[in-house]
């Protein structure tokens, strides 16, 4: 599941015009087109699908997945999706301005993975809990502690 679509990328963070450079692989190809604009909506979903599992990568650990529709976590996509889009043409240098928002995007999903940083999402069941409470104990576990009254007679 993307946690953004073509939509939100043109015109919020690129042009149709330059989202077609980037899609269309056949210059006999009119974006205009039905076949046009199914290709660069293909190629465009599959960018923005794996941007969003990029950023689960990072933060299944401590939030709940799939994430909730956010801001950042849109933003936190589309920066993603045009690295990945820039870079699947090797003939095509990456724009100065997505390499570093991409770069800001991955060091800031490193940052929530070791909770440097956080979204505004819930909490994952397996997050980390307070050691302040001490080791949570099964009834098991409670009877297997030793007490005065057990070890009486073996000292």
């Amino acid at each position: 599941m993307a946690y953004a679509t073509q939509d939100d990328l043109v015109p919020l963070r690129m042009s149709q015009k330059d989202l077609n450079e980037l899609t269309i692989d056949d210059p006999d190809v009119d974006p205009t087109s039905d076949a046009g604009k199914k290709i660069v909506a293909s190629i465009t979903g599959k960018a923005l699908d794996e941007a969003s599992g990029r950023i689960e990568s990072y933060c299944r650990a401590r939030y709940v997945t799939p994430l909730q529709a956010s801001e950042d976590v849109k933003s936190l996509t589309l920066d993603i999706a045009i690295y990945i889009l820039f870079t699947r043409r090797r003939e095509t240098p990456t724009n100065e301005t997505a390499q570093e928002r991409y770069s800001q995007a991955i060091a800031f999903l490193k940052d929530i993975a070791t909770s440097k940083a956080s979204l505004d999402q819930p909490a994952s069941s397996s997050a980390t809990q307070s050691s302040i409470a001490g080791p949570e104990l099964s009834d098991k576990d409670r009877n297997l502690r030793f007490s005065d009254s057990q070890i009486e007679g073996f000292v």
